[in-house]
């Protein structure tokens, strides 16, 4: 499993990211101050 992390320097944000088969990834951004982070799924277009 790939593994990847964005964190920002204008924003108090990390994005974290996992690939969770070959054209999904899921993701969770925790910003400082809310009570819990907020997970997506990024899935790749098919063509």
């Amino acid at each position: 499993m790939s593994t990847a992390a964005m964190v920002y320097d204008a924003l108090p944000v990390i994005d974290v990211f996992r690939r969770v088969g070959p054209d999904v990834v899921v993701g969770a951004m925790d910003m400082r101050g809310l009570p819990a982070p907020f997970f997506f799924l990024l899935e790749r277009e098919p063509g």
